[in-house]
């Protein structure tokens, strides 16, 4: 009975929303609005508004989730600055350009031939 009463309630929405879509996206930040608050209010007080977001976080996944983070921000930046990637990418560019020009010059030579 409850599935029937939330297929019924997403059929009339869908038809409001193509009669005025406006109208309809007030309605859904609203309804959230009045969510979150009701939703905050019965968690725990201490954690302000917004604080079911946070969940049941131990200290230790705290800390984790920082090294974890620090470790990728580590790695962003010594890929960044590695010079021996960088001499690497050159070095395949500069091949590339090589070969390039070694089969624009024997296009040009058979064509000089004819």
């Amino acid at each position: 009975m409850k599935g029937l009463c939330y297929i019924v309630l997403i059929i009339g929405f869908f038809l409001f929303f193509q009669q005025n879509p406006l109208y309809a996206v007030i309605i859904i930040v609203i309804l959230l609005v009045v969510y979150l608050l009701f939703k905050s209010r019965s968690s725990n007080s201490s954690r302000g508004i917004l604080g079911f977001f946070k969940g049941n976080n131990s200290q230790q996944d705290s800390k984790i989730n920082d090294l974890i983070t620090l470790m990728m921000v580590q790695q962003l930046f010594s890929r960044q600055n590695d010079p021996d990637q960088n001499n690497v990418i050159d070095q395949k560019t500069q091949d590339k350009d090589q070969y390039i020009d070694k089969i624009k010059n024997e296009v040009l030579e058979l064509l000089d031939e004819e």
